[in-house]
């Protein structure tokens, strides 16, 4: 069998890790700072990291909350925040980690289609017009996870308006928002939210370095010294030499040009895989993504990505069924992860995966 090309990982490749840039800023963070950062600290992060967010987002430094990855400070408000049987909202498809988390944590999950251009905002208005109040709505809102959409400035102040209306707090995830290819960005939930219930979230993992575990939750100030608490309670002090790392990146101006190198080397591979598009049945349905790691595909009427897993990874293709992203359903769908491949492997797993969907249409 060839080799395995991983479409499944959402993960930056080699080439988006800037070992030399991580090595300076560690080693300027400890010849400024070593005593704090090689001690025990506060369990809401390192302090020049979260003043330094908190002005990016233009709040107090006791809202932000340092966390390792963002998917954990995810756990920790469902833990901290919710209770088990508590309504969860989520975009169908949703990110199936945070799904898992939503299951093993207790929460009633009410899924909500995901359009063209993000939530069907009309559909949860319905369910809360019905009675169906979550008492969070999880949203990726800028090339969402699995389906690359992203939520429409109009869909955004509607959005605001009914977690005003029906008090429900909105978390709002964005690892990908700044990895944009073309177009306007589109003002965050957060950025917008004028007093409305908007927790924002978001990670250096994407941008920066997965390997560093730093992320970051913006919330009330009450929630994130709850959130705070949950911290201590588990490990006492988070790492913050990687923390430290980020924030010298931060005050030397190193990000945007990091960011912007990530961004040309996913754009690459974005383009590689809408290429190998050709390779795909007549039926298939695919919207390029305009930024992010992922490319959302449907196969046509007949076809299973679940039935179609096994003769995928005996051509050497691993992807994510679409079905682990969603309550229930999706099994015609499929995530495709170009981020973390070479764009010559793409074009290579792209015509393997072709085959097995075309056989698959003829019968062989």
């Amino acid at each position: 069998m060839s080799s395995t090309i991983s479409f499944a990982r959402g993960a930056p490749c080699a080439e988006a890790l800037s070992g030399d840039l991580i090595a300076r800023c560690t080693a300027a963070a400890l010849a400024k700072d070593a005593t704090r950062i090689l001690s025990y600290g506060a369990g809401n992060g390192y302090p020049p990291l979260r003043e330094a967010l908190a002005e990016q987002h233009g709040v107090q430094p006791d809202q932000v909350f340092i966390t390792n990855g963002s998917l954990q400070g995810f756990v920790f408000m469902l833990q901290s925040l919710l209770q088990p049987g508590d309504l969860v909202a989520v975009e169908a498809p949703t990110y199936d980690r945070a799904l898992l988390q939503l299951r093993l944590n207790g929460m009633e999950v009410l899924p909500i289609q995901v359009q063209a251009d993000g939530l069907d905002v009309d559909a949860l208005a319905a369910a809360c017009e019905a009675g169906r109040v979550p008492k969070l709505l999880y949203t990726i809102p800028n090339f969402q996870n699995p389906s690359g959409a992203t939520l429409s400035g109009a869909k955004r102040i509607r959005l605001i308006e009914l977690a005003n209306r029906h008090g429900f707090t909105i978390l709002e995830d964005d690892p990908y928002g700044r990895l944009r290819f073309e177009g306007d960005p589109i003002p965050g939930l957060h950025e917008t939210a004028g007093g409305a219930p908007v927790t924002f979230t978001s990670s250096f993992s994407k941008t920066v370095a997965p390997g560093l575990r730093v992320g970051y939750i913006v919330a009330s100030p009450e929630d994130a010294a709850t959130l705070t608490a949950a911290a201590s309670r588990t490990y006492i002090s988070p790492s913050l030499l990687a923390q430290a790392a980020i924030n010298q990146l931060i005050a030397d101006g190193g990000l945007p040009g990091n960011i912007e190198h990530v961004t040309a080397l996913m754009k690459e591979r974005r383009d590689a895989m809408v290429e190998g598009l050709v390779h795909m049945p007549e039926g298939t349905v695919c919207t390029p993504p305009q930024g992010g790691f992922f490319m959302w595909m449907e196969l046509p009427e007949g076809l299973s990505a679940d039935a179609l897993f096994a003769p995928a990874a005996d051509a050497g293709i691993a992807y994510v069924k679409g079905s682990d992203c969603f309550v229930e359903g999706g099994e015609r769908t499929i995530r495709l992860a170009y981020s973390g491949v070479s764009p010559d492997e793409i074009r290579e797993g792209m015509s393997r995966l072709g085959d097995v969907f075309r056989n698959a249409v003829s019968g062989g």
